[in-house]
């Protein structure tokens, strides 16, 4: 199967480099052996339980990774928060596999990251209340800045990083990046929730497609295991409580017991390119972007209808895009969330769009091993998706064990299976209606 270009469409999208950092992990290749193995990302965190947080696992980066990543970050790449010394090195990783020179130096190259907007923590909260006038209702936002900055009073920053407010805005790692790799012809900084880091990759393929640009650095990271975070998605029912279970156990989408989210932080990055211009520098082509399809609905701010017609849209945009069928698809690389509403509608949504082949679709749930790392979790997804199509094989589902009334019917994975793979479905279901859908295929031929 050699997935058709529709009409209009100039050039067809390869991924010709991936990176990816997770948990312990730096590498794909790695992460998918760990995967493979039935393993998990999930652990408790070193501060949740100090925080009284009833969820206190998730799949966090390591801290000694952390460190040593932080360290090894080139001073010329600048200033870069928690999130954007993740997404340095998996794009950097990214990048020097896919053969590129240091710097492309063309405005036909672009990045395309995929962050969503960082959210302050205790100490800084506390540090800005004392620039609130409350009778008044105002913020004096300039002089937080600069007691930041220490212009105002260089004592009184009270141990908070003067380039904070720099650091934790997601486009100055886009900025970064784009410099650092001399690809600035577009950037964009996608923060469209869960669904953003496949809405980044598949902008990136749009603009290759359309002949506009030629190279795209496209991806996610997230570093959101925080207090703040938590907290904030404790209190809207999202995340899985603990209740004293075994870690690994926690994360059960399409099951009958899931019970919400476990949350996790990492970064993910492919380069795509056209066709032509890998083959023209003899560039090893690991997969093709067939088809995109992002749409926006508006049910509800946590959940879209039970009955997954929105989802079955997007997924039906996108095999629309790539001109191919249902019976096109050998394996979908679900959102599976392992909360009661999302994985009601994929699973929905799925019988309407295959019908009775649902059942012999077989059908992965990565985040019952890594967590949800939201805007990251679409481009880690896309990457895996990457290397199923390497490896013909397809990773397990952990914790599935019995469906429910909707999630019945599904061939969920819950072993590494070898498997004839051609072309993945990965989705992506963002809080708010933000909806993605992913074709990635085989390397194949030249289109015809």
């Amino acid at each position: 199967m050699t997935p058709h270009i529709p009409n209009g469409a100039e050039h067809e999208v390869v991924v010709t480099g991936i990176g990816l950092v997770a948990g312990q992990l730096t590498d794909p290749e790695a992460l998918f052996d760990h995967l493979a193995e039935g393993r998990t990302l999930i652990t408790e965190h070193p501060l949740h339980k100090e925080w009284g947080v009833p969820c206190a696992v998730s799949a966090h980066i390591d801290p000694a990774v952390r460190q040593e990543l932080a360290d090894a970050v080139p001073e010329e790449a600048g200033p870069l928060g928690s999130a954007g010394v993740l997404a340095w090195h998996a794009a950097a990783q990214a990048w020097q596999r896919s053969g590129l020179p240091r710097r492309l130096d063309s405005e036909r190259g672009g990045v395309f990251l995929a962050c969503n907007r960082m959210v302050m923590e205790p100490a800084e909260l506390t540090a800005l209340a004392d620039h609130v006038d409350h009778e008044a209702g105002a913020l004096d936002l300039d002089g937080y800045l600069e007691r930041l900055d220490g212009t105002a009073a260089p004592d009184a920053a009270d141990g908070l990083d003067p380039q904070r407010y720099q650091k934790v805005q997601p486009d100055s790692a886009t900025a970064a990046l784009a410099d650092y790799f001399g690809a600035a012809g577009v950037l964009e900084t996608h923060a469209d929730a869960c669904a953003a880091g496949g809405m980044a990759i598949g902008s990136a393929y749009r603009y290759i497609r359309s002949g506009t640009l030629d190279v795209a650095l496209a991806g996610g990271a997230e570093s959101l295991t925080t207090l703040t975070s938590v907290t904030a998605f404790y209190g809207v029912g999202a995340l899985a409580p603990a209740d004293g279970r075994d870690p690994a156990q926690i994360s059960r989408p399409f099951d009958k017991d899931r019970s919400g989210f476990v949350i996790g932080d990492g970064a993910a990055f492919l380069v795509l390119e056209s066709r032509a211009h890998a083959e023209a520098r003899g560039a090893r082509i690991l997969a093709t972007v067939a088809g995109y399809a992002g749409v926006t609905e508006a049910v509800k701010m946590t959940s879209s209808s039970r009955d997954g017609a929105d989802y079955a849209q997007c997924m039906r945009a996108a095999l629309t895009d790539a001109g191919l069928a249902p019976e096109d698809i050998d394996h979908v690389n679900a959102h599976g969330t392992s909360t009661e509403a999302n994985d009601t509608c994929e699973a929905a949504a799925l019988h309407t769009v295959f019908g009775a082949r649902a059942a012999h679709l077989p059908i992965t749930g990565n985040k019952s091993a890594m967590g949800h790392s939201l805007a990251n979790s679409g481009a880690a997804e896309a990457v895996l998706s990457v290397l199923s199509l390497q490896r013909q094989t397809l990773l397990p589902t952990l914790n599935f064990t019995e469906p429910d009334e909707v999630t019945s019917g599904l061939d969920v994975v819950t072993e590494r299976r070898p498997a004839r793979v051609t072309a993945v479905l990965s989705n992506s279901f963002g809080f708010g209606g933000q909806n993605c859908s992913l074709i990635l295929a085989e390397a194949g031929g030249a289109r015809p």
